[in-house]
């Protein structure tokens, strides 16, 4: 046992001249044709994690996937009969536990010198035949690299000569005590079990419970058919991996069968039980309330509901009550959390695992909370009709990307992860390995967001999420709508970059879109404008499909304006890349000292080294079309705020204006724009009657400021826009009270 001593040729050579045998050791091949062409493709042989191969720098054979990523890794190898077997587990997915083998021939290419000693000691192991076939080679293989085999999570009993002695359709039978012990024993570790058994159903629940053991069973599968299907069923429906499933029966075709129809199953004889409870595998995880086996109860009632539905598993779900709720105390419930993290297999999409001593992982997660200031983070918990489920579900993104995104196996099938992508804005999910279930597909409308699933009744967030809220601004707006969006139903109107340009949503651009587009004329000068991604002027505060409007306008210092010649429409630019924020003697952020973009050429845009995306042609249209307005301009932006809240007001709207941090931060300049922005703003609200919420009752001292290095006084603590989402979120939910009560 051990890597080969060969050059690349070599290697290459004894891969590409021969069919091989591919699958799981000790199962039945995949495939028997398996072939390694010399352009990298794998041929005979079709499967998405299979796509092609090569042959790395230390000439050790991978295997890659369809994104071109090692899906194995072949670094043992040895040498039985004049076969050659390379065996790998995993790459992307090391949890599997699983090993897999290529099977080729020999023919005496490869001698007893060229194979290399592994760096893990085997104890110089021989194999027998039977020793490989038995599958001593999985446990060594294991053993040699020091992992561990997947724990059991579910042991589905044999009766007749197994779980007793004896045959019950043909007489009396003799329990076994030990049998029962273990039962009991293993329910105690969160370990549970089922029955897989030839008999009548109620002769076998009347022993078992005159034995008062049958409650200690779920999922119980007796008839006269065959075991294989009853198996593979057993396991679906308690949605466990096959990998964590131990088969015991007495019969060694029954065993066969069902490793024919469930490949990743462990099966044993009866004489396993012997030394079972020593097994490491069965240590599990203690449970002395057998709150594991009260899940799967609540499990298996909910399927034998369902069946009455007629199997319609969404019509069943309608009827289940199915209710979620975000929470954001992760320091509060990390054990649960980093159990999660770190167990969870089947529906953990991103499986990036924590350190196993739980204040390491706490620091690990505080590490990547603050790692970027556009960090949502959140717990999901379950519950519906049946019982309370707990903490199902950990997410953490950046960037619009899941770092973590993963759930308990307890709500396989409820449509919640696919609920919770959709409600957090369906970010990217870079997904390792296998998961159970499809983001995309179905989509869910059973599932309701409650404050809080431990609370029997909670009319104020059903209410609350009756309504839907319009939150336009900048990242302060962003951050904020990481809360409310697991709370009520939102519209979000964020700035964001589009080719080099920033997109703003200043009260500006509401203004152009309700009033200046009605001219052709300035709807043909916009088409030819830079900087005009699709869609740029929708808006829900024109189309007034929301119940409450959250506005903010820390926007208002970003960018220069320019006024149409031909019509006088004033727009907003600004590229990160150009000079929009520096002028001689100015400052970064200066709101009323910007560049003139009219007096650039295209050539020296081009010099910048920017992407602009507008062709030499829109950039000489503006030059020659548009005049440098200025840079902030008081009266124009009263003018547009008043044109909002006007429109909102007509439209009966509730609308909460945040106002801006002025008081705490050491850039002295922004606090001072700042506090202009709200002297204006404050007074125009008060005479609207609308909710104007003062920024110095979130932010009180330095300690409420982004963790940046900088704490000039832009961007806040993950508290403080918590505490923001929660003061919007009381006031939308009394909105609702009064308009259900009106």
């Amino acid at each position: 046992m051990g890597r080969l001593h060969l050059n690349k040729k070599q290697i290459f050579d004894l891969l590409t001249q021969q069919h091989w045998i591919w699958g799981a050791v000790n199962q039945p091949p995949m495939t028997t044709s398996l072939r390694f062409d010399p352009s990298g493709k794998i041929l005979g042989y079709e499967h998405p994690n299979e796509c092609s191969w090569r042959i790395n720098d230390e000439n050790i054979l991978e295997i890659l996937s369809h994104d071109a990523s090692p899906t194995w890794k072949f670094e043992a190898f040895f040498i039985f009969q004049n076969k050659i077997y390379f065996f790998s587990g995993p790459s992307q997915d090391p949890e599997w536990g699983v090993i897999f083998n290529l099977i080729g021939s020999n023919n005496n290419i490869i001698e007893k010198s060229d194979i290399i000693p592994p760096e893990y000691d085997l104890n110089n192991l021989v194999l027998t035949e039977d020793q490989y076939l038995s599958g001593n080679i999985l446990s060594r293989l294991s053993e040699g690299k020091n992992q561990q085999q997947e724990g059991i999570r579910l042991v589905i009993w044999d009766l007749d000569d197994t779980f007793w002695k004896g045959t019950l359709s043909e007489g009396e039978i003799s329990p076994i005590q030990r049998n029962i012990d273990i039962v009991k024993t293993l329910n105690a570790r969160g370990i549970v079990n089922a029955i897989c058994s030839r008999n009548t159903f109620e002769d076998v629940k009347a022993r078992l419970e005159q034995l008062r053991i049958w409650d200690d069973f779920v999922f119980p599968r007796i008839s006269w058919g065959p075991k294989g299907p009853l198996v593979k069923d057993i396991i679906e429906k308690i949605q466990l991996r096959p990998e964590t499933v131990l088969f015991i029966d007495d019969n060694v075709t029954n065993l066969n069968e069902a490793k024919h129809f469930v490949p990743e199953l462990n099966v044993a004889e009866p004489a396993v039980l012997e030394n079972l409870l020593d097994n490491p595998r069965f240590k599990g995880k203690t449970d002395p309330e057998h709150s594991r086996l009260k899940r799967y109860q609540v499990l298996e009632s909910k399927h034998k509901d369902m069946a009455a539905t007629g199997g319609d598993n969404e019509a069943f779900l309608r009827k289940s009550d199915i209710r979620v709720s975000f929470h954001s105390d992760i320091e509060a419930e990390f054990p649960r959390i980093h159990d999660l993290v770190n167990r969870t297999n089947q529906l953990n999409f991103t499986k990036n695992r924590w350190p196993e001593d739980i204040e390491e992982a706490r620091l690990r997660f505080r590490e990547e909370v603050e790692a970027d200031f556009d960090t949502d983070v959140g717990y999901v918990k379950v519950a519906d009709a049946y019982g309370n489920y707990g903490i199902c579900g950990f997410y953490l993104s950046r960037k619009g990307e899941f770092l973590h995104f993963l759930f308990s196996c307890r709500t396989m099938n409820m449509g919640v992860e696919q609920f919770v992508w959709r409600r957090l804005g369906e970010r990217r999910v870079p997904i390792q390995g296998k998961v159970g279930s499809k983001l995309e597909d179905p989509i869910v409308d059973w599932i309701n967001v409650v404050e809080d699933v431990d609370k029997a009744t909670d009319a104020s967030s059903f209410s609350a999420n009756r309504l839907k809220v319009c939150i336009r601004g900048a990242c302060d707006m962003m951050m904020t709508s990481n809360f409310l969006r697991t709370k009520v139903d939102t519209v979000e109107e964020f700035n964001y970059p589009y080719e080099g340009w920033e997109i703003v949503t200043t009260p500006r651009i509401v203004y152009v879109a309700g009033e200046d587009l009605k001219d052709q004329r300035n709807r043909e000068i916009v088409a030819r404008f830079p900087a005009m991604p699709p869609h740029r002027f929708d808006t829900d505060i024109l189309e007034e499909t929301s119940d409450v409007y959250v506005l903010s306008f820390s926007q208002e210092s970003f960018h220069g304006l320019y006024q149409s010649k031909t019509t006088g429409m004033i727009l907003p630019l600004g590229n990160v890349g150009l000079p929009w924020y520096y002028m001689p003697g100015g400052h970064a952020w200066d709101p009323y000292s910007k560049n003139d973009y009219t007096k650039l050429t295209y050539q020296e845009v081009l010099d910048w080294g920017i992407t602009t995306g507008c062709t030499k042609d829109q950039w000489e249209f503006f030059r020659e079309e548009f005049i440098f307005f200025g840079g902030f301009n008081k009266e124009l932006f009263e003018n547009d705020i008043h044109y909002i809240f006007n429109r909102l007001r007509n439209a009966n709207k509730k609308v909460i204006i945040l106002g801006l941090n002025s008081k705490i931060g050491k850039d002295i300049d922004l606090m001072k724009f700042n506090e202009k922005i709200n002297i204006i703003v404050e007074p125009i609200v008060a005479k609207y009657g609308f909710h104007y919420l003062k920024m110095e009752n979130f932010v009180k001292s330095e300690d409420d400021l982004a963790n940046d290095g900088a704490l000039g006084g832009a961007h806040f603590d993950r508290l403080v826009y918590k505490n923001i989402s929660d003061k919007i979120l009381n006031i939308t939910i009394n909105y609702s009270e009064k308009l259900k009560n009106s």
